[in-house]
């Protein structure tokens, strides 16, 4: 398949690439990618291929292997920037998405943060003349009065709407819907307590969302808060539920078999677990290096931060240990059984960088068992997919979809170093715009 370009439009060829393309398709050998427009345009054999002409820039892959760009589907770039002075908190966040592609990842997605500081920090973005990540974002999240992530710090009001009222909610709701691409609720607390989203301000809500044709989704903590976030409609499940039983693999299966029925996404961002659980842990630390997710130097900034070895807010580490351990022991058998998993990292506070923290998290996703295949799919289409973007951003490489993606040295699916360790990438592609690296032995 392929478009038929207009002399007009703009081409980029990639040859000599095995085309990972995702959608569960076998991979392509000695492909070439043609680009146009920013889109793919064409995906054939390389011996098939016509000469290029017209000046047309190509790209040899030299037996690379090209997948789709990757997503952070779970991150708070307000909360990195809200050290900064307000005036400087829209470029620190542009700077965050440059970081982001270049470490592959193309599209990112905010899950909560000041309205105002998004939408400069789109603005800004727009403006800019450097290459980044895509951002999608949530603004202020939905709690309960003086509930997670607020509590009793008036500057955080900004972040969230607090409210015990479903109408006041569901009014709420329609008017954000119209300036965010999604919306998130934190679903968080003992039931019937003040700072606890009321259930009927959360039905309220997601029935405001779907109707503006909005996404959305809910942070949980307990099983049964994830049972009836999904009985509302939410769309999509961030963090690793804590089990009532954690010796038991069977609320897994339970939970589970409640995603999968009703397409729901799940979203465990482990390393967020992991860091929680491990803070001030030297053990953690020299983990991180031998794995290859840090260095001494930035072991030596990473422990010199105010959040080191002290007690996160309102996750205890052993309550983290619990849902960390849990996930990575029973993430396999919610694969198999059809829920489709999203890979977000949300904190940064013991990696050395937002990107990285993502990169962990597909390589934790993959020691949870899960298979490589679902393991990109998890860090691209499902991402897309969770806050509706695949009609027009689908985290695939197929033709008629933006061209977005990576371009490595080594098969992902033989490997998951080959997808998460830096040293393996040679270039993006964001909206079909080429970044290789130059000083890569295969550029």
């Amino acid at each position: 398949m392929q478009f038929s370009p207009s002399n007009k439009e703009t081409f980029v060829i990639i040859r000599n690439v095995t085309v990972i393309a995702g959608q569960g398709a076998a991979p392509t050998a000695d492909a070439e990618v043609v680009v146009t427009d920013g889109r793919f345009s064409a995906i054939r054999p390389t011996v098939d291929a016509p000469a290029a002409t017209g000046g047309s820039p190509v790209l040899d892959g030299r037996g690379g292997y090209l997948v789709p760009g990757l997503w952070e589907s779970h991150t708070h770039l307000g909360g990195y920037a809200y050290f900064k002075p307000e005036n400087e908190r829209a470029k620190y966040i542009s700077q965050l998405l440059t970081d982001f592609l270049s470490a592959g990842v193309t599209n990112v997605v905010d899950l909560g943060g000041p309205l105002a500081t998004e939408l400069a920090a789109r603005d800004y973005r727009d403006k800019a003349t450097d290459a980044a990540a895509r951002l999608f974002f949530a603004g202020p999240v939905f709690t309960g009065v003086k509930g997670w992530p607020v509590l009793d710090d008036p500057a955080r009001a900004p972040i969230a709407y607090q409210t015990d009222n479903a109408d006041v909610a569901h009014r709420q709701a329609l008017e954000l819907a119209d300036q965010v691409d999604f919306i998130k609720c934190i679903y968080d607390g003992e039931p019937g307590a003040p700072d606890k989203l009321p259930l009927s301000a959360l039905k309220a809500i997601v029935a405001a969302a779907h109707e503006k044709g909005k996404k959305v989704l809910v942070h949980v903590h307990e099983r049964i808060d994830l049972e009836e976030a999904v009985a509302s409609g939410a769309d999509g499940i961030e963090h690793a539920f804590r089990p009532r039983d954690p010796g038991s693999a069977a609320e897994a299966r339970d939970v589970a078999a409640l995603l999968a029925e009703t397409n729901t996404y799940y979203c465990p961002t482990l390393v967020t677990w992991e860091q929680i659980a491990h803070n001030g842990d030297a053990g953690y630390l020299q983990q991180l290096l031998d794995d290859g997710f840090a260095t001494h130097d930035d072991i030596r900034q990473i422990t010199s931060r105010p959040i080191y070895g002290r007690q996160f807010p309102r996750h205890s580490a052993q309550d983290s240990h619990i849902r960390f351990d849990y996930a990575m022991r029973t993430l396999a058998l919610m694969h198999d059984a059809g829920v489709k998993i999203t890979a977000g990292s949300d904190v940064a506070m013991l990696l050395p960088s937002p990107p990285v923290a993502l990169l962990r998290e597909l390589h934790l996703l993959a020691k949870a068992g899960l298979p490589l295949p679902a393991v990109l799919a998890a860090g691209t289409q499902h991402s897309a997919e969770k806050i509706g973007q695949q009609a027009t951003t689908p985290g695939t490489i197929t033709v008629g979809s933006i061209a977005d993606a990576l371009l490595l040295d080594a098969d992902p699916y033989a490997d998951i170093a080959h997808l998460v360790d830096r040293s393996h990438h040679i270039g993006t592609l964001r909206a079909g715009r080429p970044s290789w690296d130059q000083s890569h032995p295969q550029a």
